[in-house]
Formats: C-alpha cells, structure tokens, sequence
C-alpha cells in the first residue's frame, strides 16, 4: 500500500472518487467538519478504499480518524490475518487502532442466521468502540453493489418500502459515504494507489442468498433486462426511503395520541384505530410492537395484516400471539399490546367487582361474575360454570397469581394440599404455572381457576347465596 502521508488540500489534487464522496456526504449531510470519526474497516476492498478516501479528505475537513475493526473468530486463521493486517494498515497511517473479538459460540442465536447475528454483533462493538473512542460517527464501507443485492433480497423476502429502502445514508452513529460507488470505481481506485487488500471466502458461498444474488441473479439482469439494473435499483431504494421517511412523519403526531402506554404494554383505542388509512393503521402496529418489544424483528407483513384483520372482527375479545412473545388483543373498546416475559416477572393481582368481569391477559381469559339468591334448593349449574358459598367467602376477593405457600382444601380429598402440588399433579407445564388463577379472599384460597374448588365454598343445605363465575377463553 502506498504511504498517503501529507495529501495535498486543495481540491484538484484529491482523487475522483474522493471528489464523488465528498458530494455525498454533502448532499446527504452525513458528516460535520472536526468530527472524531471511526472507521470500520474488514480489510475487505470496500473499507480499505473507505478509509483511503477519509484519509484523503480528512485535512480539509479537520476530522480526527481512528480505525476500528471486529474479529468475529468464523475464520480462524484468516480472521487473524485480517486482524494483523488492519492494525498495520492503521499504523502505517498513524491512526489509533480499536478491536473486539467475539467469543464463541456468542454469534449462535436461536431463530437469526449466523450472518445476521455476525453484523449485529459487528454493530453492538463497534458502537461500543465509538463510545469508548469519543467518535462522533462510524463510518461502513458499504457501497452501490451492496445496495442493489439489499433491495433484490428485500424483494425476494417479500417487504414493504422500508425494507425497500434498504440502507440509509445514515442511522444514528452510522453513516455509508459510499453508497453512490459502485464496485468497479472501487477497484480501479486501490489499483491506480497500489492499495493491497484481502478477500472473504464467503463471499463465494453460493449458501448464502446475497453471494448468489451477487454473482448469479444481478448478472442475469444486467445481461438480459438493464445494464443499469444497479442504478435502477439503488434508485428505487432512495425512492422508498424518502417515501417512507414521508409516511413516518405523516404518523408521528397520531401515534403520539393513539399509542398509549398501560403498565408493561401499550394500548390503542379501536376506533381512532378503525378510521385510519390501512398504510398507517399497519404502520401504527409496527409501532406499537416495537414499544413493547423494542425492535421489529421477527415481525413480518403477515403479523402486521393478522393484526389488522383481528381488530376488525366481531366479538368482545379476541387474541393473537405474535412472534418475541407478544400478545395482541381487542378488549374493551382498545387494542392491547402486552409482553408475555415482562408478565411473567411480574406477580398480578385483580380486585372483583361483584357484579361484574374480571380480564386476566396475562392467563388468556376473562371470568364473569354474579351473585344468586336461593328460594328454594340449588341452582343447577352449566359445564362452564362454578358456584361458591358467597356467605363462605370474606370479602374482598382478589383473583392472583399463585403464591409460595398457597394451599387449599380441594372438595373430596379429606385433607389440604399444596397450590404447587395441585398443578404439578395436573401436569401443568412448570413455566406455565405462574399463569394460572387464584381466586382469594381474606382467609385463604378459595379455587385454583381451571383445577379445584377449596371445600370451605362448597354448596350445602345451609347455602342462601351463590357466587357464580363463567369463564371466557380469550382466542
């Protein structure tokens, strides 16, 4: 690699793809004079001509460069390679040096493929490595190529306009000024400097979608349908990004009003809902799940329609589980967002209101309650309902999670029995358990909601009052 010791400043003497990337990252505002910025570089072609032209750059702008770089351990002896041969690369430059190597077996994440969990890892250090480094941005070498694979996988997968969009000039901290290069300009550039670089076995692995896109689908478009079927495509990306840029500042007041935080979820009221466009009702819910979940992932279109569809729909309430364990519902007049992990750290407790309904999201059901008089014997009783001595019972009554200790004397057993028991005997999954519902009062365990009345409720000759409870499965 050629030494790129004391660049000349003024324009002329500067290459013509650092011209180019220049009036990228003015027309797109990606980078601020005197930023500390820092560099990613692989070791692969793009990020070695990334940094050459940040290099090139770097005195007119007065930025302060530092080189950072991920060893995620795929590769054994070629990542080490690569690893040696960024830091000397820094060094010849005399910029600082930053790394991070990946522990094994981390990048093994249920449900996300080995790539996917590589370059969150990738980001994750080096935001880490930004904040350590004081870097005001991160710089990827991702060019015009990568652009165009992003926006035909997004088509093969099946996405809207944000997916469309692929990526953004900019995302927080990361910033790709070279999104207007194509590959091509890319290598003629490191040849004409006698920039040395090094090569990713896998991006000859035709297992991989994008390398068969890269080497098999994009060919066969330029050749056959547009020699400028990546400029097309790139494009569409921008196309879609400003138009979904449009849409999400179209919805930002409304979500504001419509997504209402309601403890450890959110809500929506329904008919705001019902009377917004289908774009930004599936948008809103994309919102919505991202409130609760903290990201999209995992959710697709089908979620999002399923959703919409379900909201919809005749019925007092109605559920759905959705993928990170959320569940979506329609109850009372709203659209309900809750987080099933966040549930299960958390004990719940429902007061009764006699007559009345109490909803339990965190068990899928609701139980209806009200109180009988006896005029003469008692009151037959359907398959799914239960009836309870309501003078037995000393008021108020909660409907709770199980507690440690809880026991009660189940109707023909002759003795009393552990809540924890009950449920293992019934086979109740151990990680279920949690969920279902304990109806008590101020003495003690009056039904374990599914399993077993306490003796003390049973119906009797003495009985004058009858709390009967229908239960509602929620689907």
């Amino acid at each position: 690699m050629k030494s790129m010791d004391n660049p000349a400043v003024p324009q002329s003497c500067l290459s013509s793809l650092a011209l180019k990337v220049e009036s990228t990252i003015l027309k797109h505002r990606l980078l601020e004079p005197g930023q500390r910025i820092l560099v990613a570089v692989s070791g692969g072609p793009d990020s070695v001509a990334l940094l050459g032209v940040l290099w090139e750059l770097r005195l007119r702008w007065a930025w302060e460069l530092k080189v950072a770089h991920v060893h995620h351990g795929l590769r054994a002896q070629d990542a080490e390679e690569e690893l040696a041969f960024v830091q000397s690369m820094a060094r010849a430059l005399g910029l600082d040096f930053l790394w991070r190597r990946a522990k094994p077996g981390s990048l093994k994440i249920r449900g996300r493929s080995l790539q996917e969990s590589a370059r969150e890892a990738r980001y994750r250090f080096l935001e880490e490595m930004a904040l350590a480094a004081q870097s005001q941005a991160i710089a990827l070498g991702h060019q015009a190529d990568d652009q165009a694979e992003t926006v035909l996988a997004a088509l093969i997968r099946g996405a809207g306009l944000r997916g469309l969009a692929a990526m953004p000039y900019r995302n927080g901290l990361l910033v790709r000024p070279l999104l207007e290069v194509g590959r091509e300009e890319i290598l003629g550039y490191l040849q004409e400097r006698g920039m040395s670089f090094r090569i990713d076995p896998s991006n000859q692995d035709s297992r991989y979608l994008r390398v068969r896109i890269r080497h098999e689908l994009l060919p066969f478009l330029r050749k056959r349908f547009n020699e400028a079927i990546r400029d097309v495509l790139c494009r569409t990306a921008r196309l879609c990004a400003l138009e979904d840029e449009y849409l999400g500042q179209a919805l930002e007041p409304i979500s504001r009003f419509l997504l209402q935080k309601e403890g450890g979820g959110i809500c929506i009221p329904l008919k705001d809902f019902q009377e917004l466009p289908r774009a930004l009702r599936l948008r809103l819910l994309r919102l919505g799940y991202a409130g609760v979940k903290g990201s999209t992932r995992g959710l697709g279109l089908k979620h999002a329609e399923a959703m919409d569809d379900l909201a919809f729909q005749q019925g007092p309430e109605r559920w759905l589980d959705l993928p990170g364990n959320i569940r979506f519902g329609v109850s009372g007049g709203r659209l309900l967002l809750l987080n099933s992990e966040k549930l299960e750290r958390s004990p719940f407790s429902y007061r009764l209101i006699v007559p009345g309904q109490t909803r339990v999201p965190e068990a899928g059901l609701s139980i209806s309650w009200d109180v009988l008089e006896l005029k003469e014997g008692l009151p037959e009783k359907s398959q799914k309902e239960i009836l309870m001595d309501m003078d037995a019972i000393q008021e108020p009554m909660v409907l709770r999670s199980p507690a440690p200790g809880d026991r009660l004397r189940p109707q023909g057993l002759g003795g009393s029995k552990k809540v924890q028991d009950l449920l293992v005997d019934a086979h109740v999954p151990r990680r279920q358990r949690w969920r279902v519902p304990i109806l008590a009062d101020q003495r003690g365990v009056l039904w374990v909601v599914g399993h077993r009345l306490d003796q003390r409720v049973s119906l009797g000759p003495s009985t004058r009052r009858v709390l009967r409870a229908r239960v509602i499965t929620e689907t």
